[in-house]
């Protein structure tokens, strides 16, 4: 019988609800405003190999002008590149060598805040640090 069937879209247990993607558009050349952030991580990171994230906005950059970059957000892609297996020498030269024009970022966003199972509220934003440390506080 046809309504024994579950129509709607099921979230699969390895699916990538826990992420938003978005995308950033900056402009560089002459007399524009630098994008304004740094960035952390790569395949030769400390922490290993792990993605591009934004580490801090500059104040005086597009990035905190815009408002749509926040630390914490993984780069995929500039201009289409991906920045996955990139070491950080390597992904910070994809964004030098566009000299003037669009620098369009596909970015990654997990969600910021969530209620646990015990009602508490997590921190809003976690180093890459904090969220790697295997030391416990015992």
């Amino acid at each position: 019988e046809l309504s024994s069937y579950c129509t709607l879209p099921r979230k699969g247990r390895n699916s990538n609800a826990s992420q938003n993607f978005h995308t950033v558009v900056f402009e560089k050349g002459h007399g524009k405003k630098s994008l304004g952030f740094s960035i952390v991580g790569g395949r030769d990171s400390a922490k290993g190999n792990i993605g591009i994230f934004v580490k801090t906005i500059l104040s005086t950059g597009q990035a905190a002008y815009d408002g749509k970059l926040l630390e914490g957000d993984e780069i995929l892609a500039v201009n289409g590149q991906p920045l996955h297996g990139l070491s950080h020498n390597e992904a910070i030269a994809v964004f030098k060598r566009i000299r003037s024009g669009s620098v369009s970022l596909q970015c990654a966003r997990r969600p910021t805040s969530r209620i646990s199972r015990s009602g508490m509220s997590t921190p809003k934003s976690r180093s890459c640090e904090d969220i790697l440390d295997t030391t416990s506080e015992e």
